[in-house]
């Protein structure tokens, strides 16, 4: 194999790997807040614990719900205006999982939930 061979080689696996990193980054709620400078103590009140669900109260210091429902207001039927009224954000932004949508229970919507790869 020649020098440039490899080091061409080399490159594509490092820029390879770097994109996929990327890409994984943001695939959970949760890792996506840390990319915005929140830290686990913003949701986590305390250390969190295995199972424990982060309750909405702590969603909306930072998101509110109506806010929400605007901004996804295009979206048909609109995720944030549900008929079962103001649903825990967990039941379908899950945040070391991937999320889905809690509507696909009973339903079958096309909508894609945030950082559900």
């Amino acid at each position: 194999m020649t020098k440039n061979t490899f080091i061409a080689l080399a490159a594509a696996l490092c820029f390879g790997t770097a994109f996929s990193s990327s890409a994984l980054a943001s695939d959970y709620t949760a890792d996506f807040h840390l990319a915005h400078g929140q830290k686990c103590e913003t949701c986590h009140k305390t250390a969190p614990t295995e199972g424990a669900k982060v309750k909405k109260d702590v969603c909306k210091q930072c998101h509110s719900y109506e806010a929400l429902a605007k901004q996804t207001a295009k979206d048909e039927p609109n995720p944030h205006y549900s008929h079962l009224g103001d649903v825990n954000c967990t039941d379908c932004h899950k945040g070391h999982q991937k999320s889905e949508l809690m509507c696909n229970q009973c339903h079958q919507f096309s909508l894609q939930v945030p950082h559900s790869k």
